[in-house]
């Protein structure tokens, strides 16, 4: 017999919590291992900007439109925006990663989308690592958040 409160709290986590437990017999002479399946990682996009910019170019629209389809078409509630600028462009002007994601956020509600923006101006640090210019820094992510 197995513990049944391990039961019901696997039960009532769903698919969307990755849980490995162990429950245990109530008698403690048995272990078994009640696994469930892992969440559907976020959808990520990349936005990518011009040297000192904050406007989209067209392949940047595409982008943002393809994570609102995307968005829509897995029921999102949410789209969370990380914003960057390399450190030279900081330097020059302190906001630009705000003007991004100002921007960004502006597109999306442009095409339509009914759920939350929530903007994270600074973004969580992501060193990537790759051309000496900067131009990964240059950049807002767009994580669908379902």
């Amino acid at each position: 017999m197995t513990n049944g409160f391990a039961e019901r709290l696997v039960r009532s986590a769903g698919a969307a919590v990755l849980v490995c437990l162990f429950a245990t017999a109530a008698d403690a002479q048995r272990t078994e291992l009640i696994s469930m399946p892992a969440p559907a990682p976020a959808e990520m996009r990349v936005v990518f900007f011009d040297r000192q910019s904050a406007s989209l170019s067209p392949v940047a629209k595409s982008i943002v439109l393809g994570a609102v389809d995307a968005a829509e078409r897995a029921h999102a509630k949410r789209i969370e925006i990380a914003a960057y600028a390399a450190d030279d462009e900081s330097a020059r002007e302190s906001n630009l990663a705000a003007r991004r994601a100002a921007v960004v956020k502006e597109q999306i509600a442009h095409y339509g989308f009914q759920g939350t923006v929530v903007v994270d101006e600074e973004g969580p640090e992501l060193p990537l690592a790759g051309l000496a210019d900067g131009t990964f820094d240059r950049r807002v992510t767009l994580s669908i958040v379902r």
